[in-house]
């Protein structure tokens, strides 16, 4: 998604809407684009108790993942 500007465009939009984007702090530096992620309006933080508390309230989860090869 750092690097998407499809991708982008889209999570912007779902922003505008009023969906809640989180990202993960780890997982953006270990991409290198935690910095252009919090630019386009995302929360960056560590995710592994949010995460399980969303999943324990059974909050509705949206995951975007990418992987470079």
């Amino acid at each position: 998604m750092g690097n998407d500007t499809q991708v982008q465009s889209e999570v912007i939009e779902m922003i505008h809407q009023g969906v809640q984007v989180e990202a993960c702090k780890e997982c953006c530096d270990r991409a290198g684009v935690t910095d252009k992620l919090i630019k386009l309006g995302i929360n960056v933080r560590y995710m592994g108790e949010p995460f399980t508390t969303y999943i324990k309230s059974d909050e509705k989860i949206l995951t975007i993942l990418t992987i470079n090869i």
